[in-house]
């Protein structure tokens, strides 16, 4: 396997080695030559791009403040991807972390996806650990040339210690309610084959990982020569594919982090719905 350089969210927010005029050169092209997109309604598309989650259960979202590592062949394709999560989460309202952190986000770009995924289960890394092997299985069998895993788990409703079973309540009320359990992301790590993103840009690189990075997401298979208006087809319809994140991944991504823990999905939606629509 190839050394890859890893860079850390600190760091890479340091410096960007491409031009903000050229990004937005590019994504002005790419904005021309794209075929229209499928018309979904706006709760349909949040829809969509959540993966089509059960309703009555709230979503998984970092539990900790982002720690990121991006980790590629090219050093300054790293820190320009890096830096446009960074961004992005930043603006979703995901808490960021310092340098000197330990990293519990991680994209990583392969020539050969499968075996480094092998190896990473073969060292025990913590995401796995903290996976089933039916959720690893399923992780595989993606349509996209991107894996994506999250370790995720319920947090209790009743904290542990001395605390008064009261005092747990009222945590929790504030919380809209303590009867609910929220699913908590632990780490979350996005494999993607380095062959597939030829002809893509950083910005729309950069996009696709930040959504499947910080939220639960689901693959969007294109219809025909029209795809839904959303980065997440980025594979499944390179030409037709948005030129960056567009309003109803901003929308859902914001929408998740801006609302309590125990929102249940359908809450989360029907909020992106309404922040996309305006």
């Amino acid at each position: 396997m190839k050394h890859l350089y890893t860079f850390f969210a600190l760091v890479a927010a340091a410096a960007i080695s491409v031009p903000v005029a050229a990004q937005e050169s590019q994504a002005e092209s790419a904005a021309t030559d794209r075929t229209p997109s499928i018309a979904l309604a706006p709760i349909a598309l949040a829809n969509a791009i959540a993966g089509e989650p059960a309703k009555r259960r709230p979503l998984a979202r970092l539990r900790s403040p982002l720690c990121l590592a991006v980790a590629a062949q090219d050093e300054g394709f790293a820190r320009t991807v890096a830096k446009r999560i960074i961004d992005n989460a930043k603006a979703s309202g995901v808490k960021t972390r310092r340098a000197g952190c330990k990293p519990n986000a991680l994209v990583t770009f392969s020539d050969d996806a499968l075996n480094q995924i092998s190896a990473y289960r073969a060292e025990g890394r913590k995401v796995f650990r903290r996976m089933s092997e039916r959720e690893i299985d399923a992780a595989l069998a993606g349509r996209d040339p991107a894996y994506v895993f999250q370790a995720v788990e319920a947090t209790p409703r009743i904290m542990e210690g001395d605390a008064p079973w009261l005092d747990c309540a009222q945590n929790w009320t504030k919380e809209r309610s303590y009867v609910r359990t929220p699913e908590d992301m632990l780490s979350t790590l996005v494999v993607i084959e380095a062959g597939a993103i030829d002809g893509l840009s950083p910005v729309q690189i950069a996009d696709y990982a930040s959504l499947r990075l910080l939220a639960p997401t689901g693959e969007v298979a294109a219809d025909g020569a029209r795809t839904p208006d959303t980065i997440l087809s980025l594979f499944a319809a390179p030409a037709e594919a948005p030129s960056e994140m567009t309003r109803a991944d901003r929308a859902y991504l914001t929408s998740l982090y801006k609302l309590p823990r125990t929102a249940f999905a359908a809450e989360v939606l029907e909020e992106a719905a309404q922040v996309a629509s305006r």
